[in-house]
């Protein structure tokens, strides 16, 4: 279990009254683990694995239960969303049929009764014009701003990290951006 969802891990268990089965959360975890395929561990992963854990301990669930059962569970949304496919998919899939079976019932909303993507996440996406992006972005953020590191001053171009950032997460770009612009005023 990687670090980082370790403590999450401790501090949500106790939020949800689990805190005095700490040992049955973390072997559920490896249990919840082996469930999803054995996935690789990021943010997004490791908080499904750590959701489908709590889910097994709150449940007094076994493999054997989840598997049997997965048809009328009633999975933590994070489960299902990534047995749609929102996260990524699985290099080798995901596990069968415990997938078909979480799944029955739910669709994507807005997505014309979508149960799960297929193919590569992304893959349908627009083809993104980053100079349009870096125009966009310098007339927002061009100004001059007494210098302040991350931002440009009027008739310099946007770096190109700022770009790809603001291309992968523009909303937090844009409050990062922000904040270091009313900081900048509160130094000045």
């Amino acid at each position: 279990m990687p670090s980082g969802q370790y403590t999450n891990l401790l501090f949500q268990s106790s939020q949800l009254g689990l805190s005095g089965q700490w040992s049955k959360v973390k072997k559920a975890y490896a249990t919840a683990n082996e469930l999803l395929g054995d996935i690789i561990k990021v943010i997004p992963s490791s908080k499904v694995t750590g959701d489908l854990a709590q889910f097994i301990v709150a449940n007094d669930l076994s493999k054997e239960d989840v598997l049997e059962k997965a048809d009328t569970l009633s999975f933590p949304k994070s489960v299902i969303e990534y047995m749609q496919g929102f996260i990524s998919i699985p290099t080798f899939g995901f596990p069968e049929p415990l997938r078909s079976n979480v799944l029955k019932g739910q669709v994507i909303e807005g997505a014309n009764g979508l149960v799960c993507f297929e193919g590569r996440p992304g893959a349908e996406l627009n083809t993104f014009d980053f100079d349009n992006e870096r125009k966009k972005l310098e007339k927002k953020w061009g100004h001059d701003t007494g210098g302040l590191s991350g931002h440009v001053k009027s008739g310099q171009k946007i770096r190109d990290v700022n770009l790809f950032l603001s291309a992968l997460y523009p909303g937090v770009f844009d409050e990062f951006m922000t904040h270091k612009l009313n900081m900048a005023h509160v130094t000045s």
